[in-house]
Parts: structure tokens; C-alpha cells; sequence
């Protein structure tokens, strides 16, 4: 199964669509495992998110294939559980190949396990894991009924919320304010029932950090964590809690806390990012 394939036969028939959902060009699908590959992306601070976004869309495809279903109504997958690591510390490469599969450990739940590697020498680069909810038609718009919009969505708007950080005078503590996400820039993420999608939260709270720390090119991403316990709505103002803790020399721990302004909680990121600079590393 190519990409023609994927679009014709499988994006139709799972929640996320076009602009949202994202597929290489060159992805087969031979049996259950996936082949895939990238190239010419920056991976850098909150760039780093596009890798993310990538290997997600390429986990729902493959679970979708995996239940095989003939009924043409579509199935929703949503994150409860996302890992991802760095694997190596030589520069990341301008072509990065994915290789991987899906698994269901039932009928309500999958897992994405994928690695993403150096083309040339086949060194893995990150390892990369999601658990998933699966959902039916009728579940999905039961649980999520509150969400429900049908107010047409004709354009797209790739610019994120503006943020800001707010110290709070406690040590190795400060939050960021997350502005809200419209219809527009959720476009393809739950037509109808539009949930502000968990790697664009991410990208915000990432793009802070690094505006936090201010010398930012000296980081990188060491690993990710996330976990999410309540879908996020559309035009709520989000606060992020973040504590912050060294513990190595070279790495800096972060754990954000996702709030609405009423305190509800809705997803935790947990984020270490490690210095190269030699001064810090030496």
C-alpha cells in the first residue's frame, strides 16, 4: 500500500484529515509495518514537533489497517500516551527513513511503535511510541457531543497561538499562558468536533522554553514525554505550570502541567533537554 493508497483507502475513514494529518509522499504500508522517509526538516526546539505530527499520522493509518474494517465508518485514535527519545547525538541528517508497526492490545486499544533512522548508515536517530484509544463513530460523537461545531471551516491558519511566560517568583517554577487555539488552525483534527491537537500544545510550550532558557541554540531534545487525560477544546485559554529542575550537568528537566484558567487539567509534557555546548558538558 502506497501514499495514493493511504489517502484513497484510509485517511476518509479515520478522524484526522487534510491539513492536519500528515503523510510522506514516498510511505508504503507492507503488511502491518511501515516505510516512510523525510527529508530537509529542521528538528530544532519547537520544530521538533513536525517529527512528532509526522510519526502520530503514520500511527493512526496503521492501526486503522490493522483492524481491517469494511464498514467504511470512520474510527477515531486518540493519544493517551506519547514517548519519544534521542538515540544519538551526531547532527541529524537531511534524510531520515521510519520504519515500524502498530499493535492492538484490544479492541479499544493500540500502540505505534516506530524508529527513526540516518538513511545513509541506518543508525537510529529517536525511538518513538504512542498509545492510542480507538473510538467508533457513535462513541466518539457521544463522549465528545459537547464539542460538536458545525460551523463551516474554509481556511487554514499554520500560525500557532501567541504565548507568553509569567514568572511566578517561586524557584525553578513559572508558567506559560497559551492563547486560544481557533477552528481555523485545528482544521483536520476531529472535523466537527474540533480538539486542539496535542503536538500543537506542544510546539507552544516547546517555543517557550526556548525563549525561556534565551541562549536556545546550545539545546537539543533529549526525550519527551506526554500524557494526555482530557481532550482540549478550541477557544479556551490554556495555562502550563512548569517546574524546572537540573540534574545533570547538561540536563535541564522540565514537567508542564496543562490547565484551563478553572484549574481543569487536561495533559501533562515532561521534556529534558540537553545541553552541547562544551563549556557546560566539559
Amino acid at each position: 500500500m502506497t501514499t495514493t493508497d493511504i489517502q484513497k483507502n484510509i485517511i476518509p475513514y479515520i478522524g484526522e484529515t487534510d491539513p492536519y494529518i500528515n503523510i510522506p509522499e514516498n510511505s508504503i504500508f507492507n503488511d502491518h509495518t511501515i516505510e516512510t522517509e523525510i527529508y530537509g526538516h529542521d528538528f530544532s526546539n519547537e520544530n521538533f514537533t513536525y517529527l512528532l505530527k509526522t510519526l502520530a499520522s503514520l500511527g493512526s493509518c496503521s492501526l486503522y489497517k490493522l483492524l481491517n474494517d469494511s464498514s467504511k465508518e470512520k474510527i477515531y485514535f486518540l493519544g493517551e500516551k506519547l514517548r519519544i527519545r534521542k538515540l544519538s547525538y551526531r547532527p541529524i541528517p537531511d534524510a531520515i527513513s521510519i520504519t515500524g508497526a502498530s499493535y492492538l492490545e484490544s479492541k479499544r486499544k493500540g500502540k505505534s511503535c516506530l524508529n527513526a533512522k540516518d538513511k545513509q548508515s541506518g543508525e537510529t536517530l529517536y525511538s518513538f511510541e504512542l498509545d492510542y484509544y480507538i473510538i467508533n463513530q457513535d462513541s466518539f460523537r457521544l463522549f465528545y457531543k459537547d464539542y460538536f461545531n458545525d460551523t463551516p471551516v474554509e481556511s487554514y491558519d499554520e500560525k500557532l497561538p501567541e504565548a507568553k511566560i509569567n514568572k511566578t517568583g517561586a524557584p525553578h517554577q513559572f508558567t506559560i499562558s497559551i492563547m486560544p487555539f481557533s477552528l481555523s488552525q485545528c482544521k483536520g483534527h476531529f472535523e466537527n468536533y474540533p480538539i486542539v491537537p496535542f503536538v500543537f500544545v506542544a510546539n507552544c510550550v516547546l517555543r517557550e522554553i526556548f525563549n525561556f532558557l534565551r541562549n536556545q541554540n546550545i539545546y537539543e531534545i533529549d526525550s519527551l514525554e506526554g500524557y494526555a487525560s482530557k481532550a482540549m477544546p478550541t477557544g479556551t485559554e490554556f495555562l502550563v505550570e512548569v517546574f524546572q529542575q537540573k540534574f545533570l550537568k547538561n540536563l535541564i528537566y522540565f514537567k508542564c502541567e496543562i490547565k484551563d484558567l478553572s484549574g481543569t487539567p487536561y495533559a501533562i509534557i515532561i521534556v529534558n533537554l540537553r545541553s552541547n555546548d562544551k563549556k557546560q558538558t566539559g
